[in-house]
């Protein structure tokens, strides 16, 4: 009768266990990330963290970035346009965030966006290399996608790759 608790016993903790990692398994695919809005403008975005670092590029107030990290007072963020660098983390407010699995990338040298599943709805716009978008549907070859700063569209899932934000 011993043996038999025991293994009764030995089954429940293990099912119990499974069901725990299976929540943790689940909880971790859902991970996000934050995006960030520029309260300044005419902000400089920095190749590092220290007082000489170059200066590769400047944004403008109400860009939206993702949040990557922290050292210090600068942020870590990646551009929509896929530039990562470093900015004052003052200049910026949280305004929002994404489940990393929707982050993608247009891998193509250009990708046109249209206003519906279809090359013959007319194109809204055309989205350069690197930009970085949010999936936010996908059927067939299609996917609806939308802008940081949210702007929407369509465009073929050809034109885009998962993104490691």
């Amino acid at each position: 009768m011993g043996e038999r608790k025991f293994l009764r016993t030995f089954i429940c903790l293990t099912l119990m266990l499974s069901i725990l990692l299976g929540t943790f398994g689940a909880q971790a695919a859902e991970r996000t990330v934050t995006i960030l809005e520029l309260t300044n403008d005419f902000v400089y975005i920095r190749s590092s963290t220290g007082e000489n670092s170059q200066i590769i590029g400047t944004l403008r107030k109400g860009t939206r970035m993702f949040y990557r990290g922290r050292s210090g007072s600068m942020a870590y963020v990646c551009t929509s346009n896929g530039t990562k660098g470093y900015v004052y983390a003052g200049y910026l407010e949280k305004v929002g965030e994404a489940r990393i699995g929707n982050i993608y990338y247009v891998q193509s040298s250009s990708l046109a966006v249209y206003r519906s599943a279809s090359t013959s709805s007319g194109r809204s716009t055309t989205l350069s290399h690197n930009y970085y978008v949010l999936l936010t549907d996908a059927n067939g070859r299609w996917g609806k996608i939308r802008s940081l700063n949210g702007g929407q569209g369509y465009v073929l899932l050809s034109g885009l790759k998962r993104a490691s934000v």
